[in-house]
């Protein structure tokens, strides 16, 4: 049956030759209908790629005309060029200026010894003693009598310059006022003492003075204190006003000891920066001082004054080895109550401005502060 039919041989021997005939012409059909949908889609894409080329072809070469452009506005960042020499180096032409100089010299030290030679020979070393040249002798002493007119002049001006100069701080080492200037009359205040700090001399029955300088004297002593930094300079001289009705055997300490000249008694402990210095005085064993004080704590208000002297009232019933007081540097009204003022400067605030960078804020003294003189006003 195969030999038959042998264009039939790919179906099954069970079906019959209609419905093999019938399965041929269906797989006929549908292999033309697949062929036929695959030109279509072959068509369809050719026309779309058609419509496609022009649009990507220019977007192409706009692309490549911008590369190129990029290229041909590139800038290497590696030095491409050839290593440069220099000529002048290599060729040397620098140096035939020098070596024609010393062909030119040693040319003309030629000819001179040529010269000589011949002329020794002709005189048989025979020496002329006589001097046909003339010799000038140049001095130096016009340029030594304009050196010292210079410096003269220079001196001068520099001397105008001195005498104009006034200090800033008052250092106390000179009472002498320059050549043209006047000392202004100060008019003095008269003293004028608080009823009451009168009053607390009365039952002693002790006679006050009655002129005013006497009773400043008494009541409002001023000291003196120069100041030095240690292996350094001089700082300068403070001026302090005592109130004697503040703390009598306070102030009586420090005048004493002012009027003996004692600076050595004065030691500076510690000092605070915006705050205060702190510093003592040495007493001696028999010093009234040891023992309970009268003080009178209204006397200073510590909040009006700058550069207040005061002490501590824990110190009221006496001081054990040293009179401990303090300077502020600035007006303290909290300690009002708990301190006793007694004095405060009235020169050399500038002093105090400056010893405050030589603290530190434990109260350490970065550089030493010493009394190098100390006296009564």
């Amino acid at each position: 049956m195969t030999s038959e039919h042998p264009q039939y041989s790919e179906f099954p021997l069970c079906l019959s030759d209609s419905t093999r005939q019938l399965m041929k012409m269906t797989q006929e059909v549908k292999q033309a209908a697949d062929l036929e949908a695959s030109k279509k889609k072959k068509a369809v894409r050719k026309a779309v790629k058609a419509q496609h080329v022009p649009h990507e072809l220019a977007m192409h070469k706009k692309m490549w005309r911008t590369h190129r452009e990029r290229v041909k506005n590139a800038i290497s960042k590696l030095d491409a060029e050839p290593p440069t020499f220099q000529a002048a180096r290599v060729t040397g032409i620098n140096g035939l200026r020098d070596e024609a100089y010393v062909f030119m010299n040693r040319t003309k030290q030629n000819i001179q010894l040529l010269v000589e030679i011949s002329r020794i020979m002709r005189t048989h070393g025979a020496v002329n003693p006589f001097r046909y040249e003339k010799v000038y002798a140049m001095s130096g002493l016009p340029v030594a009598i304009a050196n010292l007119e210079r410096l003269e002049r220079e001196n001068k001006d520099l001397g105008k310059r001195l005498l104009d100069v006034h200090s800033i701080v008052d250092t106390g080492l000179g009472t002498e006022m320059p050549r043209g200037h006047k000392r202004k009359k100060i008019e003095e205040i008269p003293l004028q003492l608080p009823v009451e700090a009168l009053a607390k001399y009365k039952d002693f029955e002790i006679k006050l003075p009655e002129t005013d300088a006497e009773r400043k004297r008494l009541f409002r002593p001023r000291i003196y204190l120069d100041m030095y930094l240690k292996d350094a300079r001089p700082l300068g001289r403070i001026v302090v006003q005592l109130y004697t009705e503040a703390a009598p055997l306070v102030v009586l300490q420090i005048v004493r000891s002012c009027m003996c000249n004692q600076p050595s008694k004065f030691l500076v402990r510690r000092l605070f920066p915006n705050l205060w210095l702190e510093a003592e005085l040495q007493l001696t064993e028999d010093s009234l001082l040891h023992q309970p004080i009268e003080y009178d704590a209204k006397v200073m208000d510590h909040g009006q004054y700058h550069h207040v002297l005061s002490f501590s009232k824990t110190h009221c019933s006496g001081f054990p080895e040293r009179l401990s007081f303090t300077i502020s540097f600035k007006p303290l009204t909290v300690v009002n109550g708990t301190r006793v003022g007694f004095g405060r400067i009235v020169k050399g605030s500038k002093i105090c401005e400056c010893i405050q960078s030589y603290g530190t804020k434990n109260g350490k003294l970065s550089r030493g502060l010493l009394f190098t003189s100390c006296g009564l006003l």
